[in-house]
């Protein structure tokens, strides 16, 4: 309440360890720690806690909207459209109705025009399992694991290829595997699809260098299927 997210966060993951796994407690304690990680801008933890929360009160209409704006700064923007139409079917509230409203309105046309970008016919279901295999595949690289994260890439490709992140992305994993000439090849296809991708350029001009000293110990990565999008981010509370 007053502010001091930073603090709330350990003494949340402190009641999350002496809290059974399915006190009606913990869902609480859950989502005090999805407000103070989204307020902190930690939103992949935020989407983590929320969702965890879900689990435990899944008719919880609030938990629903929460998730939507995690989700939205998560990059799953599929996702953020069919929790916030959740939170409208079970919201009951008319003071949450007209900003429950807004947020459909937003998550669905972006969640319009991340489809349109990945092509004719393409479904949100799956855009949701696209943009979740990026996710894991982020996840994957930021703790090192690269064949585990360029299998992640290339199942999102499969899904739909159409877009220069997942490309850029999957060169990085085949690079820190020294697997050089798929490595290029990925890029270069970035490149195909957007010439103006500035990590894939990066990376694919260093690449004569990486070949010859090895892989390099850090290597910047892209966070995003598509540019980020900026909006405000409010959770509620009970």
């Amino acid at each position: 309440m007053r502010g001091n997210y930073t603090e709330a966060v350990p003494n949340c993951e402190r009641l999350l360890n002496y809290l059974p796994q399915h006190a009606p407690r913990r869902a609480l304690v859950l989502t005090h720690l999805g407000t103070a990680q989204g307020m902190l801008q930690n939103f992949p933890e935020s989407y983590e806690a929320f969702t965890a929360a879900l689990a435990l009160q899944p008719n919880n209409v609030q938990f629903w909207y929460n998730r939507s704006e995690a989700s939205r700064f998560t990059d799953r923007h599929g996702q953020a459209l069919r929790d916030i139409e959740r939170a409208v079917e079970l919201n009951t509230s008319t003071e949450l109705a007209e900003k429950f409203d807004e947020a459909l309105k937003f998550s669905r046309k972006i969640a319009e025009e991340s489809m349109k970008a990945r092509g004719p016919n393409f479904t949100l279901d799956q855009l949701i399992e696209q943009e979740e295999l990026l996710q894991q595949g982020l996840k994957l690289m930021k703790a090192g694991n690269w064949t585990e994260a360029g299998q992640a890439f290339e199942a999102g490709i499969a899904i739909g290829d159409g877009l220069p992140q997942p490309w850029g992305n999957l060169g990085i994993c085949l690079m820190m595997q020294e697997r050089y000439d798929e490595a290029e090849a990925a890029l270069k296809r970035a490149l195909v699809i957007d010439p103006e991708y500035t990590l894939a350029k990066n990376n694919l001009a260093s690449l004569p260098e990486t070949r010859r000293l090895g892989p390099p110990e850090m290597i910047a990565m892209n966070d995003a299927w598509d540019s980020e999008i900026k909006h405000s981010i409010i959770f509620t509370r009970e």
